[in-house]
């Protein structure tokens, strides 16, 4: 299985796909914790083609890999666990989460549980990272809870609705004495940022509006991406999603107030998948 998932990390970095900013294995490997945790729910005859379909649950969907390109790789019954769990298309996120689409859990056992740990590793990240989806998480639980719910896994469903009970780990917050160039990545930043905040992140080597230099490529933290052209007035940056590849733009933390926002540590040369291509 080791070779398998190298190459299901490989896919997702052949397209520079992050997960707040960080490598997209931060996030599978969260949501391998919890398949690890719940595995004992699924029939051991199972529980290969889950985990590594839990590994592989957003190729389709990210990356640009078809299913026959999955089935070679993976073999048959992990795409198609890996194909149930790939969005629709859509122009937003409900379009791509749709009922069609959650049928198709619904009616799957295994993809159902795979979803689930799914949203596990997202909500508890955003909860003890101070990731921006949080709120949108907890928002959307109930419909998410009808649209694919069955007794199978109430177990589950019990952390994810108390996810704020989990003990939040005291180091993985920002101490501005502690900064350096990791632990920036999980800064969580007040939606109301004071002046003596700012004046302490400038101190450590944050880089203000003022000090940026225009057609520069800055390395940061961001949701969607770790390094992003400075334009003069926002950040742009080549995001991919679906497996297409697009321009994106992004403010500086000092223009959001905390919410979706780009904190440069750096300037850098891209690569070629990070450079701007009009």
């Amino acid at each position: 299985m080791e070779s398998k998932i190298r190459w299901i990390f490989e896919q997702h970095k052949r397209v520079n796909q992050l997960y707040d900013g960080l490598p997209y294995s931060v996030h599978l490997i969260e949501v391998i914790k919890f398949v690890n945790k719940y595995i004992h729910l699924i029939p051991e005859s199972y529980r290969y083609i889950v985990i590594l379909a839990a590994w592989g649950h957003d190729l389709i969907e990210d990356t640009g890999l078809t299913f026959n390109d999955v089935k070679k790789e993976l073999g048959e019954d992990v795409a198609e666990l890996i194909f149930i769990l790939s969005n629709e298309k859509g122009k937003n996120r409900s379009e791509r989460a749709n009922d069609k689409y959650y049928e198709g859990i619904r009616n799957n056992p295994l993809a159902n549980f795979i979803k689930i740990c799914d949203r596990l590793a997202n909500m508890s990240y955003s909860y003890i990272y101070g990731g921006t989806m949080i709120n949108k998480y907890k928002k959307e639980l109930p419909h998410f809870k009808s649209s694919i719910y069955n007794d199978m896994y109430d177990e589950m469903w019990n952390e994810l609705e108390n996810i704020e009970n989990i003990e939040k780990d005291k180091d993985v917050y920002f101490n501005i004495d502690k900064f350096d160039k990791i632990k920036v990545y999980h800064i969580k930043l007040p939606r109301y940022i004071p002046a003596s905040l700012y004046k302490e992140l400038y101190n450590k080597g944050i880089i203000s509006k003022n000090n940026l230099q225009k057609n520069r490529y800055y390395q940061g933290k961001c949701r969607n991406t770790n390094v992003a052209l400075w334009n003069g007035y926002e950040f742009v940056y080549m995001r991919t999603k679906f497996g297409h590849v697009s321009i994106d733009t992004i403010n500086h933390f000092e223009d959001d107030n905390g919410y979706d926002l780009f904190i440069p540590i750096e300037e850098v040369i891209p690569t070629d998948e990070q450079r701007i291509k009009y």
